[in-house]
């Protein structure tokens, strides 16, 4: 069967991207395959502040998206989803996960999480662009003019 793969970071974008990922599911008759990989790279501090050892963040980080995963997965009940949360490197782990045969087209946002991680770890998107062997879609952030 066919799969879209639609990454989610969970990030103010992220409801658009989710939507035209299921409208293509739909409208292709294919199934749909959620990923969310916790970024390991990213957030050092954040464990300081949120009281975390550093090693419990990510796996504070993986149970919220696991949830948030599962919600997304019951407000589309006509189509079949599968859930995919981890732990890793976005960047790769989500390249790997498109090169399964059943995965026809990658859905992501232009952007996801902003500021000072992004100026270390780049542009996830435009990696998935430039490495994908998928067709990737690219949903814009803004549906007016920029």
């Amino acid at each position: 069967m066919k799969t879209i793969l639609v990454a989610l970071d969970f990030s103010e974008y992220s409801n658009e991207v989710e939507k035209v990922g299921y409208e293509m599911a739909k409208a292709l008759g294919a199934s749909v395959t959620l990923i969310t990989v916790v970024n390991k790279s990213l957030d050092y501090t954040a464990a300081y502040f949120t009281g975390l050892t550093f090693s419990d963040q990510w796996e504070e980080r993986l149970y919220l998206a696991q949830q948030k995963l599962e919600e997304v997965k019951n407000n589309h009940p006509d189509i079949t989803t599968h859930i995919v949360s981890f732990i890793g490197y976005p960047k790769k782990d989500i390249i790997e996960a498109a090169c399964d045969p059943d995965v026809c087209y990658v859905v992501v946002g232009t952007h996801g999480r902003t500021g000072i991680s992004n100026m270390i770890m780049g542009g996830t998107t435009a990696f998935l662009v430039q490495h994908s062997v998928k067709p990737v879609i690219v949903v814009p952030f803004k549906t007016n003019r920029h």
